[in-house]
């Protein structure tokens, strides 16, 4: 999750956090006052709050409560006031009912609304560990005081609390999927936009470069030729010129249309041959790969070339990650209608925030990287209608998985 859908969240809770205060509130007095004092003024009955109970200082202790949410508030964690309540006034109440039924032979009769207003509100938090909070610490209580008072009645807001709970569940869970979809969208379109923002760049700076570097690698190799001198920079320079060009070779992919000519291919010839190729780098940093094929292996459907430099760019960057030697292991794995590509490698591996950020333009985790490798394999993946996955840890090595359709 990047940081701006956080804030967009943050401050949604926020939102949230200052609604409920203000409904907790008004729904405490308003109640209470037409319980205690409208309704039996009207009936005749006895005014003011029940005796032996905490009285007036139930409701100062509740006010006592404000200040410190309204500090949380202002310190950017409102995800601590519905817990600071919910906790707060299952306290109060206990220890009224117990001060008011506990020493005397009434019937218990206890029940408030804002219980109601907890129960119904815990889906407006799309919190579940909040959610299993308040349902349980309402069930507890009233299981509690119908077993310790003896009384049947205790029992009647159980099931009552529960069917609320259900309805609440079932809102909870909708709220939560609908949220989820609305951020997967969010991010896919965020991921979109960017990478049309960098095709479009990559188009014009690519074309831009192409000609003039052409020209300047040849007339570095031109006057390489002439100069006699072997103690010279050329060779740097035409490394350095190359390593140029497949910059903006990746740009040109990124920005131009698929051009890929797809027809059936032999998948295990396309894995021998890069491997052949980078078995040479291999050796040198100490890396052994190893094919492990299966028979009856289906055709894939594909453009050759452009499945080659997704296998080299994936054994390049396993071969990198492993500076002491390792192993690397591609794996064939045939299914119905798609065979998966398995490279694992012995490597450093990836923390979670690396893998998240992994496809991301310009991020790179090696020093001499572009960050546009993995970005161009994801297109040309993509555009043969294939997935690709990261699965590491630190110090465990990294396994990515290719799936191809297969012509079959």
């Amino acid at each position: 999750m990047n940081s701006k859908t956080e804030d967009v969240l943050l401050f949604e809770e926020i939102k949230t956090a200052k609604f409920f205060l203000w409904v907790f509130y008004i729904i405490l007095i308003s109640y209470d006052a037409v319980y205690y004092f409208v309704i039996p003024y009207y009936s005749n009955e006895e005014i003011g709050f029940p005796k032996g109970g905490m009285g007036i200082w139930y409701y100062i202790i509740c006010f006592l409560l404000l200040p410190p949410a309204l500090y949380f508030l202002k310190c950017g964690k409102p995800y601590r006031i519905k817990y600071i309540y919910i906790i707060s006034f299952l306290f109060l109440d206990a220890i009224n009912n117990i001060m008011i039924y506990w020493p005397t032979k009434q019937q218990f009769a206890s029940g408030h609304v804002l219980e109601l207003f907890f129960v119904l509100f815990t889906p407006i938090f799309l919190n579940k560990r909040f959610f299993w909070a308040v349902t349980i610490s309402y069930l507890t209580k009233y299981i509690f005081f119908g077993l310790a008072l003896h009384t049947p009645k205790a029992f009647l807001p159980v099931f009552v609390i529960s069917f609320l709970c259900l309805i609440g569940w079932v809102f909870l869970t909708r709220f939560q999927s609908y949220i989820k979809a609305l951020l997967t969208a969010y991010e896919n379109m965020r991921q979109q936009e960017k990478h049309v923002v960098v095709g479009q760049m990559a188009t014009a700076i690519a074309h831009e470069i192409k000609n003039p570097l052409s020209s300047l690698k040849g007339f570095t190799q031109l006057q390489q030729e002439r100069d006699s001198n072997t103690d010279n920079y050329y060779p740097i320079m035409l490394n350095e010129i190359d390593r140029i060009n497949a910059i903006v070779t990746d740009l040109l992919i990124l920005g131009k249309p698929s051009n890929a000519m797809k027809r059936e291919n032999d998948l295990m010839n396309i894995i021998e041959y890069v491997s052949s190729m980078m078995a040479l780098q291999a050796e040198r940093e100490g890396v052994q790969i190893e094919i492990e094929t299966r028979e009856s292996i289906p055709a894939v459907v594909c453009d050759d070339n452009q499945i080659k430099q997704v296998l080299i760019n994936l054994i390049k960057n396993a071969i990198e990650a492993m500076p002491n030697g390792g192993r690397i292991s591609v794996q064939i794995v045939p299914g119905t209608k798609e065979v998966s590509i398995r490279i694992k490698d012995t490597g450093k591996g990836l923390c979670e925030e690396q893998l998240s950020k992994l496809f991301d333009p310009f991020f790179t985790t090696k020093e001499t990287g572009t960050g546009l490798g993995l970005l161009v394999t994801k297109k040309i993946i993509e555009e043969h209608q294939g997935s690709i996955s990261f699965d590491s840890k630190l110090g465990e090595g990294t396994l990515v998985v290719v799936t191809l359709p297969t012509g079959e």
